[in-house]
């Protein structure tokens, strides 16, 4: 909590005070608790964080968090409502009695309670210190990463093998034991797999064909022999709140040699991002180099066309977090797990991404990712 600590100091504050609900990816990183409902956590400048809970959350907050834990009723709350009638401003009253007068918040905190708390406190916005701490992540958050990545495998081996043994209808779509083969069913499929490891499925991409030209279209309906289909999974565990990220484009028959050329071309572009990342180089460099070697290959972009989206990004407890592989990417350093996810769109033809995921070492990159590329099944 050193860089939390320094940011107090930096800010002259007396305290960092955040209010949400575990939802918040902040929140449950520093706090370690979940909750549905808003709670306060409190980081003082010279101590350990604390939160206020009800007390029918006190037993399961102390079985759940490493924080000080203390109870609404024990910070006094109840005679702050008696006095000032509105439960806003006895609550901000009580983080005032408790963490001081000078506050370090975060941009996520409700503005109508951030409002409410300046009548009793000056608070500093922050927007970066805790971004920044969960950028690295420790060893323990690795291999709860890796874990979730191999859970990942294991669901898209299933959706791919349905793929692979289905048969071909006579308009081109996939069956399957007499039924079609579609995104809504394989998605089905990666979620009966994912399940018993307490893992979810959410917004799974499965496109074919014309879709995928659309980088984050879902997919609907029947999918389709000799036609790209991209599978993007992401699957959260439900109990520790960490992601994983995998994309794999495949195809039931040949696909148009447009096709084979991109895919080609996206799996070397993978590999020398790969290559590429270590400690100390920018995730700008990275994402430029991969866009100058499509160009080189003869891929243009403009428009919806081409490589239209950043190289990759980082995972944690959201899917999207720091650092990022993108024109305006910051510097690496070992502990960043991000993803390299290079693709090509082209309406009229479709598209193709490959993704892995991996940690940045002192060394270079280490990758979670060991499944295999395979585009035609």
């Amino acid at each position: 909590m050193r860089t939390l600590t320094d940011a107090l100091a930096e800010k002259n504050s007396d305290a960092y005070v955040a209010y949400d609900s575990s939802a918040n990816a902040d929140m449950r990183y520093l706090a370690g608790f979940l909750a549905s409902d808003p709670y306060i956590y409190i980081y003082p400048k010279n101590g350990r964080g604390t939160i206020v809970v009800s007390s029918m959350e006190e037993l399961r907050a102390r079985k759940e968090t490493s924080c000080n834990v203390i109870t609404r009723s024990a910070a006094g709350l109840p005679d702050l409502l008696q006095e000032l009638k509105d439960p806003e401003r006895a609550a901000a009253q009580m983080i005032r009695n408790l963490a001081g007068t000078k506050l370090l918040v975060p941009a996520s905190m409700p503005v109508g309670f951030a409002q409410t708390l300046m009548q009793v406190a000056d608070i500093t916005v922050d927007r970066t210190t805790v971004a920044a701490m969960r950028r690295v992540k420790t060893p323990d958050e690795i291999l709860l990463m890796r874990e979730v990545q191999q859970q990942n495998e294991a669901a898209t081996r299933a959706a791919v093998e349905l793929i692979r043994k289905s048969g071909i209808d006579e308009h081109g779509g996939l069956i399957y034991e007499d039924e079609p083969v579609t995104s809504e069913k394989v998605r089905e499929v990666i979620a009966s797999v994912l399940r018993p490891s307490a893992c979810e499925e959410r917004d799974t991409i499965i496109s074919c064909g014309p879709d995928t030209a659309m980088p984050h279209c879902l997919g609907t309906g029947q999918l389709h022999a000799n036609q790209p289909i991209v599978m993007d999974v992401f699957p959260r565990n439900l109990k520790t709140g960490y992601f994983a990220d995998m994309t794999r484009t495949i195809a039931k028959g040949a696909p148009a040699k447009e096709i084979m050329q991109m895919y080609e071309t996206v799996h070397a572009a993978k590999e020398l991002a790969a290559d590429m990342l270590g400690p100390g180089i920018t995730g700008a460099e990275v994402h430029n180099a991969v866009a100058a070697f499509f160009i080189e290959k003869g891929y243009e972009t403009a428009g919806a066309s081409g490589f239209i989206h950043s190289l990759g990004h980082g995972v944690g407890l959201e899917i999207h977090e720091g650092p990022s592989l993108s024109p305006s990417g910051g510097i690496l350093e070992p502990g960043n797990v991000v993803t390299i996810e290079p693709g090509l769109y082209y309406p009229g033809i479709g598209g193709v991404r490959l993704e892995d995921m991996g940690v940045i070492t002192e060394n270079g990159f280490d990758r979670f990712t060991n499944f295999e590329e395979q585009l035609i099944v």
